[in-house]
């Protein structure tokens, strides 16, 4: 009796193979898709705040070393500038749209968008008067996703550190740290 020839070994996927790998991909591809798009969102609040206070550190420190007002304005949707008072030129300039552009900003108290250092680090109004009110700055996704953390950005005059710049979630209570001042 003749031996057969053994049969050569296949590689590869059958049609059946290919196409259960792609469903398969497919279905949890469209279960991903909802938490990748609230994180996307949620990165793009955090982007854009913390592109803002960095605005703000970058303010009070030229105007500590150059020792005279430099004012930080701030555009809620193109980004913000670094100014000097004396002449109106630019020191350094950030456009939030490039790294965040489904954020909105709103700042409290209305029109609140030019903030000044004087030469001590000190924050001032836009009429160089010292500050009265807390700014606020609330950063938060224009989409329609709701489970996207706000953040917000307080400036404020603390009478035991001069300045406060800091972030916080304005939907946490009063006991947490993160919480926003009262």
């Amino acid at each position: 009796m003749p031996l057969a020839a053994p049969r050569a070994r296949q590689f590869g996927l059958s049609l059946v193979e290919l196409m259960v790998a792609i469903s398969v991909f497919t279905i949890l591809a469209t279960m991903a898709f909802p938490v990748y798009s609230t994180w996307l969102a949620g990165l793009q609040v955090r982007t854009a705040t913390e592109s803002v206070v960095d605005g703000l550190h970058v303010t009070q420190a030229e105007a500590v070393k150059r020792n005279q007002a430099v004012r930080f304005v701030l555009d809620a949707t193109e980004g913000w500038e670094v100014q000097l008072v004396s002449d109106d030129s630019v020191v350094r300039k950030a456009t939030i749209r490039e790294g965040s552009p489904k954020v909105k900003m709103t700042v409290a108290p209305a029109g609140t968008t030019t903030v000044v250092f004087d030469g001590l680090g000190r924050v001032l109004d836009k009429d160089q008067a010292p500050l009265a009110d807390r700014v606020t700055i609330d950063v938060e996704t224009s989409t329609s996703l709701s489970d996207v953390r706000a953040m917000r950005v307080v400036i404020d005059t603390a009478a035991a550190t001069g300045v406060g710049i800091r972030t916080c979630d304005p939907k946490l209570g009063a006991g947490d740290p993160r919480a926003c001042p009262a």
